[in-house]
């Protein structure tokens, strides 16, 4: 669902100027997040937001490991949350 993507997208922008470090690969969220707080706060299902996670995954954007988002690509999120 495109629409999911770019509110989630926009979370995890607000996300990044709110709890960000700058890293060497990108800018990792320090709020320990699961697919549920994202689904919780862009009233998409989990399995929207997983879906949308891997598009972001696929298109390079952000790195997930297990409650932990990197973004890569803070302009490309910027730009689909517009």
């Amino acid at each position: 669902d495109l629409d999911t993507v770019g509110r989630v997208a926009a979370r995890l922008v607000e996300l990044c100027e709110r709890y960000g470090d700058r890293t060497e690969a990108g800018i990792r969220i320090r709020l320990p997040v699961t697919q549920d707080d994202l689904g919780s706060w862009t009233a998409s299902s989990r399995a929207a937001v997983a879906s949308a996670l891997r598009t972001m995954r696929e298109l390079g954007w952000v790195r997930t490991e297990r409650r932990r988002i990197t973004v890569l690509d803070l302009d490309a999120l910027t730009q689909r949350a517009a």
